[in-house]
């Protein structure tokens, strides 16, 4: 990946990092069953303590109690709402449907959970870390990375800071750099698998971690 894209990619890192502390805040005084955390550890690889912690933020955010959240509960975040990335990584939070439960939600940070040898899960590893990031440029869900899916996350963080010039160029080298492919309709694109290639010598595991 070149120079320009690598500064990009700090700024997203810095931004998802904020983005998911506002998530974290708050504290109440609402408890699981014993069961229910084992469960969930077993999952997540959290500590009972983050695992109460983050079952105390998500009932905060669940205003009308009905057990799930919603795009608008995050989007009611004040420090969430003004963050450049709030967008994309609401949407990532709710992939594959409009609601996501505790459970949904806790599996979901745990990717971001730092690394440990003892508890790593099928969401906390390398490959769910680019996971993530990958669904934070595939603007339109299509499995594949395009032109504008880059321009529509890269404009969000750097707003009019850079020029729309050099922007198309930073753009285009990163598609070339990935090897990317042509669909029927001579429209340059990446796979996961390219993307995920092009990772192979970034720092995934500390730059996606943060503590809980």
């Amino acid at each position: 990946i070149n120079a320009e894209y690598g500064e990009f990619q700090t700024y997203q890192h810095y931004f998802i990092q904020i983005n998911l502390s506002s998530v974290m805040g708050s504290k109440t005084s609402i408890m699981l069953r014993p069961e229910e955390i084992q469960t969930i550890s077993d999952k997540t690889g959290f500590t009972t303590r983050e695992i109460v912690r983050l079952y105390n933020r998500f009932a905060c955010l669940d205003k009308t109690r009905s057990g799930s959240l919603r795009r608008e509960d995050l989007q009611n975040i004040p420090e969430f709402s003004v963050n450049p990335l709030c967008g994309r990584v609401i949407e990532a939070f709710f992939w594959d449907s409009d609601e996501v439960n505790f459970m949904q939600f806790a599996i979901l940070l745990s990717t971001f959970r730092p690394i440990r040898k003892a508890t790593v899960t099928e969401f906390n590893n390398r490959e769910g870390k680019i996971r993530f990031l990958f669904r934070l440029y595939d603007v339109d869900k299509d499995n594949r990375l395009s032109k504008e899916d880059f321009h529509e996350v890269l404009s969000g963080l750097v707003g009019g800071t850079v020029d729309p010039d050099e922007m198309e160029k930073v753009i285009m080298r990163a598609i070339d750099e990935a090897g990317a492919d042509i669909n029927t309709s001579g429209e340059l694109f990446i796979t996961y698998d390219q993307f995920k290639k092009t990772l192979d010598h970034v720092d995934v595991e500390t730059r996606l971690s943060m503590p809980f």
